[in-house]
């Protein structure tokens, strides 16, 4: 079996991550195995973010009780839905500490960018474990595998460049008030909006395909 025969078929089945005609080709094993990356990442994301800003030296995230890798201390509703359309998904918003200088009014932003940084790397460490799968598991159970290590290389991928949306709701919006504490208030009161524009964008196409960037930080 060809260890890259699942991005193969991946590639050949879907047309990218923008536009809604590709939900049409999702089969049951392929929703499944979305589900189980967007959880991953979701335990992943949230508690490498709180592990990042606990180091930092902000309370916020143990106190919180999102100082975990349980995916279920940060998943979204909202993001389990996007998750399974596009390969992409969102946590729920991190706390943090009140700033009170220039280094604590970065430090969110900071974090969230190291948490992403170290998500990405992933990317290529999950390429090291194909092989020994490859030789390992029975042709079935092997396939099933190496699909769900590309489906979760395109769910890390895809979640970051849409966290990299400075927009209300999304990681890095949710970083920008400790920098701007004067529109704290009413930024926060729009992460709504600012997740249903993201989820608009995604939905019509207007969002980049996230294929150049797995292919560029794979391995194989």
């Amino acid at each position: 079996m060809d260890m890259t025969c699942g991005l193969r078929q991946e590639e050949a089945a879907d047309s990218g991550c923008c536009g809604m005609v590709f939900l049409y080709d999702l089969t049951l094993p392929e929703i499944l195995r979305r589900i189980l990356a967007l959880l991953i990442h979701a335990g992943m994301q949230g508690g490498i973010l709180a592990m990042v800003l606990t180091l930092m030296g902000d309370p916020r995230p143990r106190e919180s009780g999102r100082f975990s890798f349980n995916p279920f201390r940060h998943v979204l509703l909202s993001g389990i839905f996007l998750g399974i359309a596009f390969r992409m998904s969102w946590i729920e918003p991190m706390p943090f500490a009140p700033a009170n200088d220039r280094m604590t009014r970065l430090r969110p932003l900071l974090a969230v960018l190291l948490s992403f940084a170290l998500l990405l790397a992933f990317v290529p460490l999950l390429d090291l474990a194909r092989a020994p799968l490859h030789a390992a598991l029975p042709r079935t159970m092997g396939y099933m595998t190496l699909a769900s290590i590309d489906t979760l290389q395109f769910m890390l991928a895809g979640s970051v460049m849409l966290g990299l949306l400075p927009l209300p709701g999304l990681l890095v919006g949710t970083a920008l008030p400790s920098i701007f504490p004067a529109i704290a208030k009413r930024y926060c009161k729009l992460a709504p909006i600012g997740m249903a524009l993201a989820a608009i964008l995604v939905i019509l196409g207007w969002f980049p395909d996230v294929k150049p960037v797995v292919r560029a930080l794979r391995l194989v």
